[in-house]
């Protein structure tokens, strides 16, 4: 031990209890990772290369588990909400012992032709039977929309536990990890089957199913979304940062309550900011919220940085809008007013 050896010298100037810090270490880590992903594209066909190669390895390396083929869905029941919607209560085929439990919302009348389609994510710990995307997906349906809100293992009826975002979050991640199952890659794959089963109905339209979703739901939307063009178009809502400003900014003064949000290897391949530019150039419709402080502003900045620099190079900047509001975090208010215009613009566009 040399004891001559002073703070300074040994710690570059550091606090001697900064070099003792595992958290520390690895935001470094993050932030050299981070930093070798690409965040400018000189033309559409250098981004394809990346975006393509992006869509190839992500599955693999996050764990998106591959479904077996759609298989048919029983519809456990079917009632009536109100004067003008009906809601059919279905388990979705996701593989022979497992099904993903729903609401699907329909008009009362029948449309005459085949209706345009949501598939609306609940956040982090929600399910199905939050009034106010129940209440939305009337409201659309009120206009000829079908929408469709599944409940995320292991919220829900997915899970036996009372606890579920505790123990149930616990050995869903447990499980999933030692299979090699992200959390967000679960979530990912029930919903491109999600709207998988919506294109599969006679009564919905299939090239007009959109996919929307709120906190780790609007995570849901950006990464199925990017990986799956059979959605015509994606509305994440207050989702918005980036992995590495989530680690290298967010971690000094929060902690989520899990990891669930995290995929494990995802900075390897890319980051938040490349699967919302790998949506163009399909209507995009971004909210975030200013009072969520776990998704930290600048790497809202971010992400719009890049997704419009790419929606340029498709002329399809026009379909792209990112704003912030101040407001609960809800499906309510500036939210469902935008999402609402959002889809009733999509429905016109097609």
């Amino acid at each position: 031990m040399n004891e001559s050896l002073n703070f300074a010298d040994f710690y570059g100037g550091e606090p001697p209890g900064e070099h003792t810090n595992a958290i520390r270490w690895l935001q470094k880590k993050v932030l050299e990772k981070a930093h070798k992903l690409p965040q400018a594209f000189r033309c559409r066909a250098e981004w394809e290369v990346f975006r393509d190669d992006m869509r190839a390895r992500l599955p693999g390396v996050i764990g998106i588990p591959a479904l077996p083929p759609l298989r048919e869905s029983y519809t456990r029941a079917r009632i009536r909400v109100g004067e003008d919607a009906i809601c059919e209560r279905v388990d979705v085929y996701i593989d022979d012992d497992y099904a993903m439990p729903v609401f699907l919302f329909l008009p009362a009348t029948p449309p005459d032709a085949p209706m345009p389609a949501l598939v609306w994510n609940p956040g982090w710990p929600e399910d199905k039977w939050k009034p106010a995307y129940q209440a939305f997906a009337v409201r659309m349906a009120r206009q000829g929309f079908a929408v469709l809100i599944p409940d995320h293992a292991p919220f829900g009826e997915t899970s036996p536990f009372e606890n579920k975002a505790g123990r149930g979050m616990v050995l869903m991640m447990a499980m999933g990890e030692v299979l090699g199952i992200s959390q967000l890659a679960l979530r990912a794959a029930e919903t491109m089957r999600a709207g998988e089963y919506l294109r599969s109905r006679p009564d919905v339209d299939a090239s007009c199913v959109a996919v929307a979703g709120l906190c780790q739901g609007g995570m849901d939307t950006w990464l199925a979304a990017a990986l799956d063009e059979s959605f015509c178009a994606a509305a994440p809502l207050c989702s918005e940062s980036t992995f590495a400003v989530h680690m290298h900014e967010m971690a000094s003064y929060h902690s989520n309550a899990d990891a669930s949000p995290f995929p494990f290897g995802i900075l390897n391949v890319c980051d938040v900011e490349h699967l919302h530019a790998a949506i163009a150039p399909r209507p995009l419709l971004v909210r975030a919220n200013l009072p969520d402080q776990w998704w930290p502003v600048s790497g809202f900045h971010r992400v719009e940085h890049l997704t419009r620099q790419v929606y340029r190079l498709y002329d399809a900047e026009d379909r792209l809008g990112f704003r912030a509001e101040v407001h609960e975090h809800n499906l309510t208010g500036p939210f469902a007013d935008a999402l609402e215009a959002f889809l009733l613009g999509i429905r016109q566009e097609g």
